[in-house]
């Protein structure tokens, strides 16, 4: 990510999540700690439940340029999957965001297929 910010000149592009990884293996630790094994899988099935259906709204909302809800749901996406270190896909819903705060429909549905 660094090797990114210093290209850029300190901004970060949107589309890098292939330079991210995948999972935030510390993060997942932290939650095994506080949490336990039966609290983590808990945790991570109530997570792909919500986010199965926070994809579905920002998919509609993305499709019906409702940008303000767009904005919101990806917002949602982004800090449910960080919490439970899911990097690449709290990267996209960043970029999601991003570009809903700029009614980017290219961007935001290009973000979407990342998600």
């Amino acid at each position: 990510m660094d090797r990114l910010r210093s290209a850029t000149g300190g901004r970060q592009k949107l589309n890098s999540t292939a330079d991210i990884d995948l999972v935030d293996y510390a993060q997942i630790d932290s939650l095994l700690d506080a949490a336990g094994l039966d609290g983590v899988n808990d945790i991570l099935r109530a997570f792909w439940r919500s986010t199965d259906g926070l994809i579905a709204s920002l998919n509609a909302e993305i499709a019906s340029r409702d940008f303000t809800s767009a904005g919101r749901t990806a917002h949602a996406i982004k800090g449910s999957s960080a919490n439970v270190g899911a990097n690449r896909l709290a990267a996209a819903a960043r970029d999601a965001e991003l570009c809903c705060r700029a009614a980017d429909v290219i961007g935001a549905a290009d973000a979407l297929t990342r998600i």
